[in-house]
């Protein structure tokens, strides 16, 4: 089976992340690298100065682009966004929806709780259904009730087609074909942890950057 572009894998686990978040990540690092080999290559040590701002970008979009992801792995979930991560154990996960955004539905931990909504912030969702392609479709000469019909249809089977070819719906599968095998969830808990590694660099190429404006 082909996989979607967006979707890679890893020593037996899925990442996900739009296949336009890669294209983009490669071209700014790509512009980015260049033009701080030429600083340093034209300025010597002095090229740093020219140096941070360049850094500066490849390090947000490596931040809000490349890092964030949903990794499918045999036994749980990880949501990774930008300052968090949530690992979920498919026990408990009560629905999956695959939308505009793709969200991931926390069974209630008490009896007549709220279920908890995980929005994955970087995972691809479906293309948006557009009115002017369904009228076109539904034609002008049939009746409306007969167009209506055609446009519920229509928009359903296209929903399901876009959903199948998302690289998101690696998530999806992997829930169903988990959730019959992993057990009550009494157990299992939702952990979650800061993005240490993505603060850090966030942080210090924003030091280097005050410090390049206050020298």
């Amino acid at each position: 089976m082909t996989r979607p572009a967006g979707a890679s894998r890893r020593e037996g686990s899925t990442h996900i992340r739009p296949a336009g978040a890669l294209v983009l990540c490669l071209i700014v690092w790509v512009f980015c690298a260049a033009t701080i080999v030429e600083s340093f290559w034209v300025l010597g040590v002095h090229g740093w100065r020219y140096a941070v701002l360049p850094l500066v970008a490849s390090t947000v979009v490596w931040a809000l682009l490349w890092m964030p992801r949903v990794v499918v792995r045999p036994e749980r979930l990880e949501v990774r966004n930008v300052l968090i991560t949530h690992v979920v154990p498919y026990a408990l996960i009560e629905d999956v929806r695959l939308g505009a955004m793709l969200r991931i539905v926390l069974a209630p931990r008490v009896e007549g709780g709220t279920p908890e909504v995980l929005t994955a912030w970087n995972a691809p969702g479906v293309g948006k259904d557009r009115p002017l392609d369904r009228v076109a479709r539904g034609g002008v000469r049939r009746s409306p009730r007969e167009a209506a019909g055609l446009e519920r249809a229509s928009w359903s089977e296209r929903l399901v087609r876009d959903q199948r070819s998302s690289p998101s719906a690696a998530v999806v599968e992997a829930w169903r074909r988990n959730a019959d095998h992993a057990g009550s969830g009494a157990d299992a808990e939702v952990t979650r942890h800061l993005n240490v590694e993505v603060m850090c660099a966030v942080g210090a190429s924003m030091l280097l950057l005050l410090v390049r404006v206050l020298s």
